[in-house]
């Protein structure tokens, strides 16, 4: 909108000149050029983030693994179906993820403090139009009944999958091999092995000499739409914030607690404090509706931008490490070769609702995109009352070329005289002419 306010002004300053009408300086009135409307986003949450690719041929798990401590202190443990396959993923991924998923917020047009000059309509006032390593095969029984299906490296990771039917022996074997785990994880442990669950087990090996961790994934063979948040329940004492970003053939939802969305209509800005009401509706939209829990909150939902997210670049803070979303994004291609469609969840549950893993299903409900256009809004300023005609002085002799040859125009209210009607008369032949002479 704006370029091409900017060539009807260009259009009309060269119009002038044709005909020898000289735009003159702006008065005292003043221009007024309103900035843009402000734009905000969700505040930046420090959720556990999970992605996952669902295909009837296989599933894939991302997990970006956050952990407070020293890092060569870290075990991370996943229940598993068979024997998947890890591999290390980039931390651009997520970046992608999160950046194009990213709620854009746009505020009303901003207030006017001051007013155009109505004698210079080029200066009218107008506002901006509103974002590894190989492992090895064992399968092989180490004679304590714990069943080691792979071991082997990936990037700073040492990895293993295991399975047993005796919980107590999948715990010792952990402890025994440098994977040492929560005792609170056995009643957990306990529980996947009775559903036949293998696990994957990962710890920073000690010759990695990194201070930091990395995105992993896990792809198994078959689809899988269930997700274990008991092991994420380990250890945790308050609300923990989850986010898992979704690609399947179309949006998804989750089946064993409640679903909503944001609010997004009754959104508002507020002026005074420059600020969106978004994470107090996204704190409405948890305990939405009658369920007694807290519901997965639906904030985005469409097409999923492969290309953007394959395309995404980024370097690590010291410069040195590139980041890109391009080798993860073709294994969701690979997985979802007919199209692959986006869903981003995000909640807050408490460790009393952390005693189930999520079900997911899929839902026909409609896409929602990254862009809110903000209609309410709190604590405006005034506007000034601005004039809207433009009166020309009395007594002004028109001089060469259409010009008067002395005075200044001022603002006012009041009718326009016969006298200040002659450039615009001018200008409507003109126009009248070019219109002709357009249809002959």
């Amino acid at each position: 909108m704006g370029g091409e306010l900017a060539r009807k002004v260009s259009s009309l300053v060269a119009l002038l000149v044709v005909l020898g009408i000289q735009p003159t300086p702006a008065s005292a009135c003043g221009g007024c050029f309103a900035p843009p409307p402000p734009t905000g986003m969700p505040s930046v949450v420090n959720a556990h983030r999970m992605a996952v690719a669902i295909s009837p041929s296989g599933t894939t798990l991302w997990d970006q693994i956050q952990y407070t401590g020293n890092p060569r202190d870290f075990v991370w443990v996943l229940p598993v179906s068979g024997t998947p396959t890890v591999e290390l993923a980039d931390e651009g991924f997520f970046e992608a993820l999160t950046e194009s998923t990213v709620i854009t917020m746009i505020a009303p047009t901003p207030p006017r403090t001051s007013c155009g000059d109505p004698c210079q309509p080029w200066n009218a006032p107008f506002g901006f139009a509103s974002s590894g390593s190989p492992v090895s095969e064992r399968d092989a029984d180490d004679g304590g009944g714990v069943i080691v299906h792979h071991t082997g490296v990936v990037g700073p990771y040492e990895t293993a999958t295991i399975g047993s039917d005796d919980p107590n022996a999948l715990f010792l074997w952990l402890e025994d091999h440098g994977y040492p785990v929560d005792p609170g994880l056995l009643p957990v442990i306990t529980y996947y092995t009775e559903h036949s669950m293998n696990f994957v087990a990962l710890r920073l090996s000690p010759q990695a000499g990194v201070d930091r961790m990395q995105p992993v994934r896990v792809t198994s063979p078959g689809l899988s739409l269930a997700f274990p948040l008991r092991m994420v329940a380990a250890g945790i004492s308050v609300d923990v914030d989850l986010e898992l970003f979704v690609f399947a053939e179309g949006r998804m939802e989750a089946a064993n607690y409640g679903n909503a969305e944001v609010d997004r209509d009754s959104i508002t800005y507020d002026w005074a404090a420059n600020a969106f009401s978004y994470d107090a509706n996204f704190d409405d939209a948890l305990f939405a509706g009658t369920g007694a829990g807290t519901n997965w909150v639906t904030e985005f939902a469409a097409d999923a931008p492969l290309g953007q997210l394959e395309s995404y670049r980024s370097f690590s803070d010291d410069g040195g490490t590139e980041h890109s979303g391009a080798e993860d994004t073709a294994v969701v291609r690979e997985a979802l070769p007919s199209g692959a469609y986006l869903t981003r969840l995000r909640t807050r549950l408490p460790p009393s609702e952390l005693d189930r893993d999520l079900l997911l299903r899929a839902t026909d409900d409609v896409d929602l995109g990254t862009q809110v256009l903000v209609t309410h809004e709190l604590n405006r300023a005034p506007e000034p009352a601005c004039p809207t005609v433009c009166e020309m002085p009395t007594g002004i002799e028109p001089g060469p070329g259409g010009r008067g040859s002395s005075g200044t125009s001022r603002c006012s209210a009041s009718p326009v005289r016969a006298e200040g009607g002659a450039m615009w008369l001018a200008l409507g032949a003109l126009g009248l002419v070019l219109t002709k002479r357009r249809w002959r």
